[in-house]
């Protein structure tokens, strides 16, 4: 079997070179494809001879990527380099006719241009999406303790009759009250792969060392709130999907109506940043939620087909109307979310203040580069941190 025996929970990253480094492609145990290829998940992504309008192509992400990126292709410049990009060597076996495990790439892609919706119809929108505060009988159910800041676990009631779960993070050795992010994660968290503290630990722990208090969610679907085995997630199109981003929306605004109990908290300072998945949440959310000061959006884009999703839940319709200021930090070669095709008529649709941070880079960002994009604006917006 080309990926030996998979058992409930194991996915395909353990089966595959994702992190530590290249690897000479007969190291893992697993990994040949149908047509006798190792390692065509991870290891280094592969140029293929493809020219697109985006670059050269290449796909099957890498050992730095994340696991997603397997089923991903990117274009980027043919003097492109990076110990993350290679190529391969193959052989036919001899004899062999036909299409030797090709696919479909699409090699043009046209720029999609889309048009604002009216302040009328955002208002429309905006009022299903209006809740009544409710008492939250809140807790501070765990808290762990760490020589850079204290973790807390706090249950609260949530938007469907459930006790919500919440992660705050608070910096030692810094002036009360607390600036805060307000993180909603990417797709890793959303579909059950790792825990939201997990990813708040990687991802976000540099803005509690730069003196940021950092508070996240958990949404139904995380892990501590997963939803029941066989679970199907309601197609974009249709009314279950608006009741499902209703009930998230819902759930992460009662999260700010505990920030605001909290008298460490500056419940005038409180910004918003996503990644990816959790940025197409935050379109909707960032739009009929007046309480955040700034927003920070990760690899955010329109992806393609978005003018079919249901109008309620629709970020087309909510993207434009968004007042705080703006900042989007993107990759010139993302192979999720596009620069040209994806993130710039997103860019495009916001109202000023926006601002693009571009960097070098695909999906995801480095922790030193999300510093470096976002330190100095989070300075300009809400002042510098008081230790």
């Amino acid at each position: 079997m080309p990926w030996g025996v998979f058992y409930p929970g194991d996915t395909l990253a353990g089966r595959a070179n994702f992190g530590g480094g290249p690897q000479p492609v007969t190291s893992a145990a697993f990994g040949m494809s149908k047509f006798g290829a190792y390692n065509m998940a991870g290891n280094v992504a592969e140029w293929t001879m493809n020219d697109s309008s985006e670059g050269y192509l290449a796909t099957g992400g890498a050992w730095a990527d994340p696991t997603y990126t397997f089923a991903q292709y990117g274009g980027r410049p043919g003097v492109f380099a990076s110990s993350k990009l290679g190529f391969r060597l193959a052989q036919n076996a001899a004899g062999a006719t036909g299409d030797q495990g090709g696919s479909r790439i699409e090699i043009k892609q046209e720029i999609p241009e889309y048009t604002p919706t009216s302040v009328a119809r955002f208002t429309t929108l905006a009022d299903g999406y209006r809740y009544d505060p409710a008492p939250l009988e809140a807790r501070v159910e765990e808290t762990v303790e760490t020589p850079e800041w204290t973790r807390e676990r706090i249950t609260f009631n949530g938007a469907d009759g459930e006790r919500a779960i919440a992660y705050l993070y608070l910096p030692r050795h810094v002036a009360r009250p607390l600036q805060v992010v307000h993180y909603v994660p990417a797709g890793d968290v959303d579909s059950g792969l790792r825990s939201l503290t997990e990813a708040m630990d990687d991802r976000m722990a540099p803005f509690v060392k730069s003196g940021r208090a950092v508070f996240g969610v958990v949404l139904e679907g995380y892990i501590g709130r997963l939803e029941p085995p066989g679970t199907a997630r309601p197609s974009a199109t249709t009314v279950e999907y608006f009741e499902r981003t209703l009930n998230r929306v819902t759930g992460l605004r009662r999260a700010l109506d505990y920030l605001e109990t909290r008298p460490d908290i500056d419940r005038t300072r409180i910004g918003f940043l996503a990644p990816s998945a959790g940025a197409q949440l935050g379109l909707i959310l960032g739009a009929v939620e007046a309480r955040y000061r700034g927003i920070i959006m990760v690899g955010s884009g329109l992806p393609t087909g978005v003018a079919a999703v249901v109008a309620e839940a629709n970020p087309l319709n909510f993207a434009p109307h968004i007042r705080a200021p703006k900042l989007m930090v993107q990759g010139r070669y993302d192979e999720d979310t596009p620069l040209r095709t994806s993130a710039e008529p997103l860019f495009k649709l916001w109202s000023e203040p926006k601002r693009m941070f571009l960097y070098e880079g695909g999906h995801v960002p480095s922790n030193e580069i999300m510093m470096t994009a976002t330190s100095g604006w989070l300075d300009e917006r809400f002042g510098r941190v008081v230790r």
